[in-house]
């Protein structure tokens, strides 16, 4: 089975293996400063005693374990088997321990310093092998330096006890996150991210919020890209396939060249169309600071040429289009003025039955009045729908005046164009 990598077993063990490297290591100094300071105890005592013992004739003087002698020679035979005279330097303590003191009490130990004042050598040695006291540490079930393994270990335990604490305190706000993460929505979007204990997660939180949030956005604007797409496109799609239609009829019947360029040229702009009205939608919904181009455009004639290409809405309808115009040119972004004015004579169209629709245009002004007289229930929705919402956007995007209003026969709506 695969172990999976985990960021908190990395951290646990890295702490855990520098913890208890630096707790050897400590211990380990300890046990060198013990040993140091009895070699040091050792010197000083044997220093002490060099030049206070008188040695006459050359004898050497011995005092329980302590002997002091003027030449190597006159050392005890213990000391001389143990340690060489070639390895004596003047003032550097030379010692011998049998055994591992670390691990058992030692079995005897044999310690010589060579000293100098005022041109007399002296040699001081002292051997610590008494059987008694030997017998007496061997009799001792736990090792002296046991107390200091045994601290070790302790202080290792702590501090894993004190690891596993500090991880179950970091890592259960961590597995908040998590499980708070796994289950954002679109509703805890717009909600305050909870607070996670420490600043770190709390920030990584707003991030996470921020970024999902962003990607919310965008994905709602693309589906409204879409939508909205889908809509606008629906006018030169029928306009191109019942003018292809005709075409093929024509084409067949053998009717004369002018006037299958007339339907020809109705699907070319039909073409043209949907071109402007993706690179319209593509600005609204991304409005990436391009501002659209625009042209000098007549009113009466795009108003004239839109209600022809929506006329296919009316067929097996009792409705009467009255339009009334100027010769008003107006300089206006023509993709986006055609979005709109398609959309306001389409809802026009569709949500009338029986009746009369309207249209006039003044100047900048243009007005669209339908009045239904079938009372049907389709009726209700007049005004509403996908293509005013557009409109709607639209126009509250480049600062037109947009009005809509019911009324009691049908729906009145009015536009101002600024340049």
């Amino acid at each position: 089975m695969k172990i999976k990598t985990s960021l908190r077993l990395y951290v646990v063990g890295a702490m855990f293996i520098a913890g208890t490297l630096a707790i050897l290591a400590m211990s380990a100094v300890a046990v060198s400063y013990f040993f140091s300071g009895m070699d040091v105890a050792m010197g000083n005592f044997m220093r002490s005693q060099a030049f206070g013992i008188e040695v006459s004739d050359g004898r050497p003087v011995q005092r329980n374990e302590l002997t002091v002698a003027s030449h190597w020679e006159d050392l005890p035979p213990s000391i001389q088997a143990h340690l060489t005279a070639e390895d004596m330097e003047f003032g550097i303590l030379e010692k011998h321990i049998e055994g591992i003191p670390l691990i058992e009490a030692p079995k005897g130990g044999y310690f010589a310093l060579k000293l100098e004042r005022n041109g007399e050598t002296r040699f001081v040695s002292m051997e610590l092998n008494d059987k008694e006291k030997i017998a007496h540490f061997e009799k001792r079930k736990v090792p002296r330096f046991f107390y200091i393994l045994l601290f070790a270990l302790v202080t290792i335990g702590l501090l894993a006890v004190a690891l596993l604490v500090l991880v179950r305190k970091v890592s259960t706000p961590v597995r908040g996150l998590r499980n708070w993460a796994k289950a954002l929505d679109k509703e805890d979007l717009t909600k305050p991210a909870p607070d996670f204990r420490y600043g770190e997660l709390n920030a990584l939180a707003n991030i996470i919020q921020s970024s999902l949030a962003s990607v919310q956005e965008s994905l709602e604007r693309e589906q409204r890209f879409l939508g909205y797409a889908s809509h606008e496109l629906r006018t030169p799609i029928a306009v191109m396939r019942s003018n292809t239609e005709l075409l093929n009829k024509m084409i067949e019947k053998g009717v004369a060249q002018e006037k299958q360029q007339q339907v020809l040229e109705r699907i070319e702009r039909a073409g043209f169309t949907m071109t402007d009205l993706t690179e319209t939608l593509l600005w609204l919904n991304r409005q990436q600071g391009k501002s659209l181009p625009k042209h000098a455009v007549l009113l009466s004639s795009l108003v004239e040429e839109i209600s022809s290409d929506l006329e296919y809405l009316l067929r097996g309808k009792e409705v009467k289009v009255l339009i009334a115009t100027d010769e008003t040119k107006v300089t206006l972004p023509v993709a986006l003025s055609r979005i709109v004015i398609t959309n306001l004579i389409r809802n026009a169209f569709q949500h009338t039955f029986a009746g009369e629709v309207r249209i006039q245009q003044t100047q900048n002004n243009l007005v669209i009045v339908n009045r239904d007289d079938s009372k049907a229930e389709e009726s209700s929705d007049l005004g509403f729908g996908l293509g005013l919402e557009l409109t709607e956007r639209l126009v509250q995007q480049y600062g037109w005046y947009y009005e809509n209003i019911d009324t009691d026969e049908g729906h009145k709506v009015e536009i101002h164009f600024v340049e």
